[in-house]
Parts: C-alpha cells; structure tokens; sequence
C-alpha cells in the first residue's frame, strides 16, 4: 500500500497534465486517487519503483524559525514533530502539511448538509450504555448487567395487606379463602402477609387447622385399632371388648380437650426454634412476629393434609418444612438457602443426637458383653 499522498503532492503531478494546471483540492484528490490504483494494481511496478515514487512524491514542509527567522524545509512525514534549527539551534514544532491529507474521510453530510459531531460515548438517542468490566468471565455478559446480584428477590411489590383470615375476619369463607390462596401461590402469599399485627389471628388458623387435621387422624387411627380388636377378639378369647371401648372414649375425650393446648406450645416452640437458626445464619430480617406468624399460617394450612389415610402424617410433615421454608425466605427477605438451612437444622441436630445416643448404647451393649 502506497502512504497518503498529501495536496501538495497532487499539485505537482497536476503541472504534467496539459491545459490549466490549477486544480481544485476534489480534483487534486481524484488523480492521486487514481495514481495510487494504477500504481497498485499495475505488475510493472515493483517495490522499489514504489520507494522511488514515494520519495518522488513526498513533498517537504516548509516553514521559519521562530527564533532566527530562517527558511527551513522538511519530510512530510515529520508533520507534529519537532526539530533542531540549524542556525541557531533552537527546537521548533514542525506544522502540519499544506492541505492536508486528501484522503482523509470527509465529514458526515446529512440531507440538510453537515450532520454535528457527537462526543465520545455518545448514540444518536443518548449516551451509550457501558461495557462488560474488564475482566468479567462472561464476553457476551450484557453490558447492563454489571449490578451486583441480589440475594432476594420477588415478583410481588405490593403492600403487605394480609390473608382474607386477617382482612375479612375469622369465619368459615375465610378459613377457606386462606386456605386456597396457601395452595394455590405460597409464594405470593407469604410475601403479601403482614409482619406484624398480632399473635391472636395467626395463631386461632393455626389451632383451627391442626385441630381438624389432628383430631381426624386420630379418629382414624382409633377406629382402625377398634376393628383390629374386634377382629381378634372374634378370633380367640382372652379380650375384654367393653373395656377397650371404655377406654378408647376416655382416650378421645382427652385428645379433644388436650389438642388445640398442644398446638399453641408447639406454634410458639417451634417458632423460637426456627427464629433462632434464622439468627445464627444470619437470615433474621424481621422480628419473632414474622417468624411467629409464617409458622402459624404453614402448620395450619398443612395439617389439613393429615385427612390423607395411612400417608397423611408424612406428606404433611414434608410440606409444611417446604412451605415454612419459602415463608421464611418471603417474610424475612432472606435467601432461600438460609431459610432452608433454618428449617433443617433442628432436624438433623435431633437426628445426629438421635444417632448418637443410640450409637453409646450399642457401643456400651457391646463392650459389656466382652
């Protein structure tokens, strides 16, 4: 590739062309233009024809010494740079070339001529969003997705208003309404349930819930155990039939009065548990309230499930962990592995002492049998 030819240089070819030899800069621009192409593309011009042209063509810069007043003369290629007078020795700048570089591009015309220049940064709507930080993992990371990530998030920026328990009052049609909105979108709706307000509310859906799932399931179990007795007791003597129904209507009368009192001690000891692993994992955004009324509105919502025969008490346990767990995480704005590690601790801490109190007895069954 031969270099920009500058104007000056175009003028002295343009003397070689017959007629008038001034020509316009546009003019001058089309004949180097032209030369450059022919020279390029020709096969009898060889690399050092080339330097020869170059040199030819590399007309100098003239200009006076600042200093001294001496005509000087130099390379166009030293245009920007500075030199050493050689008659009084003072360093003067070098000016640009006459005329400029020919094929420099010309600036952008719009319909109604020359568009403005925009500053760096800067679209044609405003100013361009930012790159990717240097040194991101991701080269095709949006350049808008340099935020850091948050630890929670929701789809839901509403206000907090409450389950229909809490804004319709307690009755039968919001039991139900309650009930639906917990299976239907846990999320959503622990994320619309109030922090505070109270204990009273929470904890009467609780009571309410796991007395009807309680009480059920032990019936079940009751007059499943009632039947296995009449069975047998048709099957070979030795079984007091009056006396096992004595004691199964003490046994249910008990249940019925001793139910929603153990529902209430296990609300709220379950509650400070979950609240206290909240606060070693660092989870604990809100108060015990919160904590108080998640596990309210998950055990007594859950407990219905306790009307499923024979597997009822194991799909309930499991699906109250799980919908706690997303309260949890809803209410406390926490991330959802804390409040999963919250729910699970007391679980595997009653577990591994469960295994380990069994492990010491084998352990001392074995070492006295020796």
């Amino acid at each position: 590739m031969l270099p920009p030819l500058p104007f000056s240089a175009a003028q002295g070819l343009a003397k070689f062309l017959p007629g008038d030899h001034a020509v316009t800069r546009r003019q001058a621009t089309q004949i180097v233009t032209c030369l450059r192409g022919l020279l390029e593309k020709s096969w009898a011009v060889d690399g050092r024809s080339n330097a020869i042209l170059r040199e030819e063509l590399n007309m100098p810069i003239e200009f006076r010494c600042g200093q001294c007043g001496k005509l000087l003369r130099t390379g166009d290629e030293t245009a920007g740079k500075q030199a050493k007078c050689p008659s009084c020795g003072s360093v003067q700048p070098i000016p640009a070339a006459a005329g400029g570089d020919p094929f420099a591009s010309p600036p952008a015309q719009g319909a109604f001529g020359e568009m403005p220049s925009r500053p760096p940064g800067q679209g044609p709507f405003g100013e361009l969003p930012s790159r990717p930080p240097v040194g991101s993992d991701n080269p095709y990371a949006s350049p808008l997705s340099t935020a850091p990530a948050l630890e929670y998030r929701t789809g839901y920026s509403g206000p907090r208003t409450g389950p229909p328990w809490e804004q319709n009052g307690p009755s039968f049609g919001s039991f139900v309404e309650t009930i639906k909105l917990v299976y239907s979108s846990v999320g959503l709706f622990f994320t619309s349930m109030r922090r505070e307000g109270g204990l009273g509310r929470p904890l009467g859906f609780a009571v309410i819930g796991g007395s009807v799932g309680g009480l059920v399931a032990v019936f079940f179990n009751l007059g499943m155990q009632a039947l296995l007795m009449m069975a047998g007791a048709q099957n070979g003597p030795g079984v007091a039939p009056g006396l096992g129904a004595g004691f199964y209507a003490i046994l249910i009368v008990i249940v019925v009065v001793l139910m929603p009192l153990g529902i209430v001690l296990q609300t709220f000891i379950i509650s400070g548990v979950f609240h206290v692993c909240l606060m070693i994992l660092g989870g604990a955004n809100q108060t015990f309230e919160t904590t108080f009324r998640v596990v309210s509105y998950s055990s007594g919502s859950t407990s219905l499930l306790l009307l499923i025969p024979f597997c009822g008490q194991y799909i309930q346990g499991i699906v109250n962990l799980v919908f706690a767990a997303i309260g949890l995480m809803h209410a406390h704005e926490t991330s959802g592995v804390k409040a999963t590690f919250a729910v699970l601790l007391p679980i595997l801490f009653c577990c591994g002492g469960a295994i380990l109190f069994y492990a010491l007895i084998i352990g001392a069954v074995v070492m006295n049998a020796r």
